[in-house]
């Protein structure tokens, strides 16, 4: 029996013609004897314009960063990705703000902005309870890569992508995002976390053997100094993410389960389009880059040498899955692509802070130019890393390389090293029909809450409660202000940022977002500068720097008294601050406001005592104010605690001139 995708009933005589365009545009979907759903069909007049093509494999690696992974190939630590792209063909690639990636993935994966697909957030609300979810593909609103290879007679196999369950039905496979925490918990997973729905339990078992291989003597070639105990508190844990020890465990059982399933599927099956996402490779930043070196201040010796070598050491087993990948690739003659949605912050540009913490903070860790490199036939390679794209050229990209035909709606052409399309563009929006949200279930519930821990662990979620009967998070409005914003729609981001702020007074990354934008509008400064002080007092990170910038712009536009008050109501909102103290007093000292400066660098000293700059600093202040005595006393009290400032020296010699 065939049947055309199920729609609701309409309310009107227009709604009714509009759904029955919906449905005569939409690819045809059918059943099996048992009901269940089948992928749908092609669409003939998109693949009348298919041209020859090649398979591929994609393997989208989060959080990936050439400047670690040139490193580590440079050491021997990944010679598979050093061959690849020696004989590959790579470059960088712009993320967008705010990176996060479920919102970047979709838009890689479909091509147009989240403007469009409407993947806003990690999360999402529940209307029929207001429980918070993890975000489902039913939100989007534009055909992904798989949608459009099936539109065109072409098979895909999807591996673990964020925003994938309920599994969508194509021709082929989704094993979805959501597979692997129902199977880690022994919750029994609801419809649609695998389709076709027969292939769950293959899916299953990959899970038990991934859970079983990650054993004891696993975890010890990352853990040399780990205990039997340490381990059965590891693998016992409820919240694996809340102790590194549980979270290597987990990221290593989920990398290995869609590594094993996905090269299987590749192997046996050939499709014409496999797409397999690690996430690994960003959670093994956030919850160990803190701990790589060189040593921060703020991680102790101890934990220093127990996780440093982690990174490596995960860095080593990613390349030998690139190693199986490129090989599974040739030997179906399939293109390799490999791609990132953002960087990550390694070395000493990371910030102080360990990982976990705000979503604001798990955002700091990320890099704006993530990677891509194709290898395989007919790829000419480059050196260097010398092309540039953004993210959205992905799925143009992904087209090109299939043969198919470009998409109408889609944002940007192929990237540099792939041929560009000649074919005429096919509309695959107009026949896209989202996918139909997943009933209630307990056993999901139960599965839903463990990966929104996840989530707040590694800093990408906060408590927000549900508004109304509506899907959306404060935070995904917060978001789409962003994207607005780089799209230069002021007034539609202000209107997003207000809204987010309406549903969530404390969202302090809106109220940031809000104050920004009011000041580059010139528009209720007093406010900006209110929402300024409401984040510093919130502790946002950055925010002291936020300030900092604040008032310097406010002395360059010619209005330092609107930047003192600024500072002093930082201070009053953060007294024991002391870059905020040290700041204040330097902008005073460089408006010639004397005595303001000596007051503020006499507080800095009551907090730090120690600091040889405080010191040489209310030297210059004093000297400001023509107090030479005072003035010789502060340098020689510098010059005390640091002998090493020559300036310092030298100021203290005109004190000493009568």
């Amino acid at each position: 029996m065939r049947y055309r995708s199920r729609v609701r009933r309409a309310a009107s005589p227009i709604g009714a013609l509009l759904a029955l365009a919906l449905l005569a545009n939409a690819p045809e979907v059918r059943t099996n004897g048992a009901g269940a759903q089948e992928a749908p069909r092609s669409v003939a007049d998109i693949v009348r314009n298919v041209r020859p093509g090649k398979r591929v494999v994609f393997v989208g690696l989060d959080g990936a960063d050439w400047n670690l992974l040139d490193q580590y190939v440079a050491r021997g630590v990944m010679p598979n990705l050093g061959r690849l792209a020696a004989e590959g063909f790579s470059g960088r690639l712009r993320t967008m703000d705010p990176p996060l990636s479920p919102v970047l993935w979709t838009t890689m994966m479909t091509g147009v902005s989240p403007i469009a697909h409407r993947i806003l957030d990690f999360a999402q609300f529940d209307p029929a309870t207001g429980q918070k979810e993890p975000i489902l593909s039913s939100e989007r609103r534009a055909p992904a890569i798989w949608n459009m290879a099936t539109a065109g007679g072409k098979r895909s196999a999807v591996f673990g992508l964020w925003a994938t369950y309920p599994a969508e039905a194509i021709d082929g496979l989704i094993v979805s995002d959501r597979l692997f925490s129902f199977l880690f918990r022994g919750a029994i997973p609801p419809a649609g976390v695998v389709f076709p729905r027969q292939r769950e339990s293959w899916a299953r078992d990959a899970v038990t053997r991934a859970s079983r291989a990650v054993d004891y003597s696993e975890l010890r070639t990352y853990l040399p100094w780990l205990s039997d105990a340490d381990f059965r508190s590891a693998s016992e844990s409820g919240h694996p993410y809340a102790q590194p020890t549980s979270a290597l465990r987990r990221i290593l059982i989920e990398e290995r389960v869609y590594r094993e399933l996905s090269l299987e599927w590749i192997e046996k099956e050939r499709p014409d389009l496999a797409v397999v996402y690690v996430e690994g490779t960003d959670a093994i930043g956030h919850v160990f880059a803190p701990y790589a070196p060189p040593r921060q201040r703020s991680i102790s010796q101890r934990d220093f040498d127990r996780y440093q070598a982690v990174p490596e050491r995960f860095f080593r087993l990613i390349d030998e899955a690139l190693g199986q990948f490129a090989r599974a690739a040739a030997a179906s003659g399939a293109v390799l692509m490999i791609a990132s949605d953002h960087g990550f912050v390694w070395g000493d540009r990371r910030p102080s802070a360990t990982a976990n913490g705000t979503t604001a903070n798990a955002a700091a860790w990320h890099a704006p130019e993530g990677i891509y490199l194709i290898w395989g036939p007919g790829v000419a390679p480059n050196t260097g890393h010398n092309a540039q794209g953004g993210i959205q050229q992905i799925a143009a990209t992904l087209l090109s390389l299939l043969g198919l035909p470009p998409g109408r709606d889609l944002e940007g052409l192929p990237l540099d090293g792939v041929d560009r399309p000649s074919q005429p563009r096919a509309d695959y929006t107009g026949r896209y029909k989202p996918a139909v949200p997943p009933s209630p279930s307990t056993g999901r519930a139960v599965v839903d809450a463990e990966r929104l821990e996840e989530l707040r662990s590694l800093g990408y979620l906060s408590s927000s409660s549900a508004s109304g009967n509506s899907t959306r998070t404060p935070e995904s409005y917060n978001n789409e202000g962003g994207f607005l914003r780089s799209l230069g729609k002021s007034t539609e981001a202000m209107a997003a940022f207000e809204h987010a702020i309406s549903l969530d007074p404390s969202l302090l990354s809106a109220q940031r977002n809000l104050s920004e934008l009011l000041y580059e509008r010139r528009q209720n400064l007093d406010r900006s500068d209110r929402l300024l002080i409401g984040v510093l007092a919130g502790n946002l990170p950055g925010s002291g720097q936020y300030v900092a910038d604040r008032a310097t712009a406010y002395r360059q536009d010619g209005q330092p008294l609107r930047g003192v008050r600024l500072l002093d109501a930082a201070v009053r909102a953060r007294p024991r601050d002391l870059e905020l103290w040290r700041f204040r007093g330097r902008y005073l000292l460089d408006s010639k406001d004397c005595k303001g400066a000596s007051t503020s660098f006499e507080r800095l000293i009551a907090l730090a005592s120690q600091s040889a700059w405080a010191h040489a600093a209310l030297g210059e202040a004093r000297l400001c104010l023509g107090d030479r005595t005072g003035a010789h006393e502060a340098f020689e009290r510098s010059l005390a605690i640091d002998p090493n400032q020559p300036k310092v020296r030298q100021l203290l010699q005109t004190t000493a001139e009568r």
